[in-house]
């Protein structure tokens, strides 16, 4: 079952913008999912001829195709930004009434979209955009463009000197990025209808619930509990070994997504009613109602001791009920409604990873140097 609560952790943190995707290059600089760290740059578009050793395949109003000598192609601005903004005319597009959060978030879900179908096709990636109600990329790019405008922080007065980096920025991303994930589970769904299909009566939801519950329980009353949800042993390790199978070969991460949510939604463990609350916001960067599980310190440290047994080679699972009285699932509820007002206010995280590295500094402290086959955060 650690392995179940790693799918899980590494589920939440990835949904949070908490662990690195493949970049993305469309015109613009490569998309940066660590909020944490560092705020993520202005789109580099900036009006420029295609430099030696590119040539122009299409032209655009507000944007060009161009291919380099090895046949790479991507799309880039040709919107002037060396121009006060005050001077720029709106132009919203299939965004939406703008400057909204509404209109900043489907901005930024079909900025994702293109960006991801750019990088293998970018002439698919135009038509994209056309099926999103823009008339081509440089439409696209004009519209980028107020959005800048509008939601940018600017050192200066011009359009070329804004960066993106308010918490409002932050929130819209992350549920941009959710709503692009949606979508792609609903494409993988409808095309793939056996992906989520019940195995042997029980549906991925279903499964994810009880383990939920069985992480909690000692074996004896695992077999119980089993029998009275109507699974002897050997059908629930042919129902385990078919739904993890599944996720495993899942690249849309369909199956993950629903399994995390049903899991945490179980509201299972002592900290389960702050795995259910984070579970309810949909993990689109929205702080999980309730009272805190745990102080925020405490918190910290059990993270950091974690990452130090780990890396020190030590059994995690019993040094954490050890020494903090839980399981990897308790830890797993706190962490997570934690994350979810980390990234409803990126302004703590700072604190959160110093806290995290003392208290990694303090475990690891006369701990055995050597990898552990056991979790890993």
């Amino acid at each position: 079952m650690d392995q179940l609560i790693q799918k899980l952790i590494a589920f939440v943190m990835e949904l949070l913008g908490l662990k690195k995707k493949p970049e993305l290059s469309a015109g613009a600089a490569p998309a940066r999912e660590d909020a944490a760290d560092e705020a993520p740059a202005a789109e580099e578009e900036e009006e420029e001829e295609a430099p030696s050793g590119y040539k122009v395949l299409l032209k655009r109003d507000g944007g060009e195709l161009w291919e380099d000598e090895d046949g790479e192609k991507v799309w880039r601005s040709t919107v002037n930004h060396d121009q006060p903004r005050s001077a720029w005319a709106d132009e919203w597009g299939p965004a939406g009434e703008g400057p909204t959060d509404d209109a900043l978030v489907s901005f930024l879900h079909h900025k994702l979209a293109f960006e991801l179908e750019a990088q293998g096709d970018p002439e698919a990636a135009e038509q994209k955009l056309v099926g999103f109600g823009y008339r081509d990329a440089g439409h696209f790019f004009m519209v980028s463009t107020t959005v800048l405008k509008h939601f940018a922080d600017f050192s200066g007065p011009n359009l070329e000197d804004g960066t993106f980096g308010s918490q409002r920025f932050m929130s819209a991303s992350m549920k941009a990025s959710q709503r692009l994930h949606r979508g792609n589970m609903a494409a993988a769904q409808a095309a793939d209808p056996t992906l989520t299909a019940p195995f042997e009566g029980t549906t991925m939801e279903q499964y994810a619930q009880l383990q939920a519950q069985l992480i909690h329980l000692g074996q004896a009353e695992q077999t119980a509990f089993l029998a009275k949800n109507g699974f002897d042993m050997a059908k629930w390790q042919r129902v385990s070994n078919e739904w993890n199978d599944r996720m495993s070969k899942d690249t849309t991460h369909t199956l993950t997504t629903i399994y995390g949510q049903a899991f945490t939604g179980a509201g299972a463990g002592q900290f389960g009613k702050a795995a259910a609350a984070h579970s309810a916001t949909g993990f689109d960067g929205t702080a999980a109602g309730g009272e805190a599980p745990m102080p925020f310190e405490k918190t910290c440290e059990i993270q950091g001791a974690m990452q130090a047994w780990s890396k020190t080679g030590q059994d995690v699972n019993a040094l954490l009920n050890q020494t903090f009285k839980m399981n990897a699932a308790d830890f797993a509820a706190v962490h997570s409604w934690w994350l979810s007002q980390l990234t409803a206010d990126v302004a703590r995280f700072p604190e959160y990873t110093r806290l995290t590295g003392l208290a990694e500094e303090k475990y690891s402290t006369g701990a055995p140097a050597k990898p552990d086959a056991d979790l890993s955060f």
